[in-house]
């Protein structure tokens, strides 16, 4: 005969009421150190920021001068930069680093399978003025406006005084099978090996895609930024554009302008 044994009402409630009576505490003890976390680590993501900061401003001139910031708020003659030209390939020029930079670029490329073609490097202001016009005027002979017709262009070609072809430091890079400046470029195997590989030369893809509000040009697939080794490698790992860089990471004593008003 099996015995049945009640428990106490007393006994019942004191079990019942313990996790009532330590839960509070229990939750309170976790938000106090989640919060204390977190504000550790807000405050270590500063200090780490204040001192990359630091360290990048105090960069010695050679190092920060593939850094130079052109963009439609900021012309080149702002700049004082001076081009070292050299010659890259096929007569093509550009800054001293920047070709040194781009002929290993190239090699490896072409080693990995790809067929790179340099469409332009160098050019000066003339060269930029005549480019610019040229696109202005066929959209013009299409029957497009004037005013619409340049406001269309500026989306997608510097104005003259206001490339960083002017500057040496730029490459419109594209395929063998397909020589052409156009979003289809992406589709290349030159392309998709220069966006995962190009950052290691010291080169960006300088107007990524959905980036025309911090760069001030819609997505150009082919062209690439000079800007060292160093900084290559910080903007690709960060996923951000040379303009987010330099407002991020450099302070006016850095002299570099920001600035779209």
């Amino acid at each position: 005969m099996k015995t049945i044994t009640e428990t106490k009402p007393e006994e019942g409630r004191k079990e019942n009421q313990q996790p009532e009576e330590t839960a509070p505490r229990l939750f309170g003890g976790r938000t106090n150190v989640t919060l204390r976390t977190a504000v550790l680590l807000v405050l270590l993501i500063l200090v780490l920021f204040t001192a990359v900061r630091f360290q990048l401003w105090k960069l010695p001139e050679q190092e920060k001068r593939p850094l130079v910031l052109v963009n439609p708020w900021n012309p080149v003659s702002e700049t004082n930069y001076r081009p070292r030209l050299k010659e890259i390939d096929e007569g093509f020029l550009a800054d001293s680093d920047c070709a040194d930079a781009a002929g290993h670029l190239l090699a490896d490329c072409r080693a990995a399978g790809c067929r790179p073609r340099i469409l332009s490097a160098y050019r000066s202001v003339d060269d930029q003025l005549m480019l610019y016009d040229e696109e202005v005027q066929r959209l013009v002979d299409e029957g497009t406006l004037p005013e619409q017709a340049e406001s269309e262009v500026a989306r997608k070609i510097a104005a003259p005084g206001r490339s960083e072809h002017e500057l040496g430091l730029a490459l419109d890079l594209v395929d063998e099978s397909y020589p052409e400046m156009s979003d289809r470029q992406a589709q290349t195997d030159t392309a998709r090996w220069l966006k995962e590989n190009a950052w290691r030369y010291g080169f960006i893809l300088r107007y990524p895609e959905d980036a025309e509000a911090e760069t001030g040009y819609v997505w150009h697939p082919w062209h690439y930024r000079y800007v060292g080794e160093d900084a290559a490698g910080n903007i690709h790992s960060l996923g951000i554009t040379l303009e987010e860089y330099l407002s991020m990471f450099f302070s006016e004593e850095a002299a570099v302008v920001y600035d779209k008003s």
